[in-house]
């Protein structure tokens, strides 16, 4: 199909006329416009074919990347929950040694308490036995004497 100024309408080529003359029937140039529009319609289906081969794969891309990062999420959300606890079980014991050093004498009333057992010299003590012994002895020994 060509318009007045002799361009194919669909492949935008000026038609050359024939040097002898011979003009081509309009049966003709249909068919040589169908065949052409044939090809071209044939190459972009493929075109369009791969473009949608390459959205599939990109798109299973996409969903397997998705997927991993769930599990990646999942797997950090999990270990955020056991560093949470382990925290906690920190705090606690440290608050069990705080109490347990505020219980705890200071180093200060330790130095009261060796001055007093110095003082006191808990080494010559008796016990109640050999005090009881010692008496015993003794009223014996001013019995015999009498």
């Amino acid at each position: 199909m060509t318009n007045e100024a002799g361009f194919n309408l669909f492949s935008q080529q000026k038609k050359e006329k024939d040097p002898k003359g011979a003009q081509e029937t309009p049966q003709q140039d249909y068919s040589q416009d169908f065949i052409q529009i044939s090809r071209r319609l044939q190459v972009m289906e493929e075109g369009l074919s791969n473009l949608r081969k390459k959205i599939l794969v990109n798109e299973q891309n996409d969903l397997s990347r998705h997927k991993k990062i769930l599990l990646e999420e999942k797997t950090t959300l999990e270990e955020i929950k056991d560093v949470k606890k382990e925290i906690d079980a920190i705090k606690i014991t440290i608050k069990e040694v705080i109490s347990e050093l505020k219980n705890s004498a200071r180093k200060s009333d330790v130095d009261v308490f060796k001055r007093y057992i110095d003082m006191w010299n808990p080494v010559n003590f008796v016990t109640e036995n050999t005090v009881e012994k010692m008496i015993d002895e003794k009223l014996g020994k001013t019995n015999e004497v009498e």
